[in-house]
Parts: C-alpha cells; structure tokens; sequence
C-alpha cells in the first residue's frame, strides 16, 4: 500500500520457468516469506500467474518503513 523512508535501493534477480518472454508480464505476488540477508539485504521469490518466479536479492540503504501486502505488475515494453 505504501513505502517511505528509502533512500537507494539494489536489485539482483534470476527468472525461472519462462517458457516464452510473452509470460513475464503480470502480478507478482510474494510465494515465500522474505529473508533477510544482512546488512540491509532482502530475498524474496515472486510468481505470476502464469507460473514465472523471480528469485529477488535486494539491498537498501536507509530506514524504510512498508504497509500492504507484497507484490508487484511487470510489463515488457518495446
């Protein structure tokens, strides 16, 4: 619902079970509990609807603050 706080984020993700890139767009939604990683790190598996996951590493540096509930829409664009 909304975030505050962050000053820089960090990503690193790997993708799995796309069987054709018309699949990774969509609602992600969180499928595993987050993990912390040390040092302001996060890791958290994302999957859509159309069984893609991203296996997300995140870093962030600053306080932050989150209310709602996990995920994220993706879009591929030209």
């Amino acid at each position: 619902m909304g975030a505050a706080g962050v000053t820089r984020v960090t990503a690193k993700a790997d993708v799995f079970n796309l069987a054709k890139i018309e699949d990774f767009a969509g609602n992600y939604a969180a499928v595993g509990i987050g993990a912390t990683v040390g040092g302001g790190g996060g890791a958290t598996v994302l999957r859509n609807q159309h069984g893609v996951e991203i296996a997300l590493l995140s870093t962030t540096q600053g306080a932050s603050v989150m209310v709602g509930v996990e995920g994220i829409r993706l879009t591929l664009a030209n």
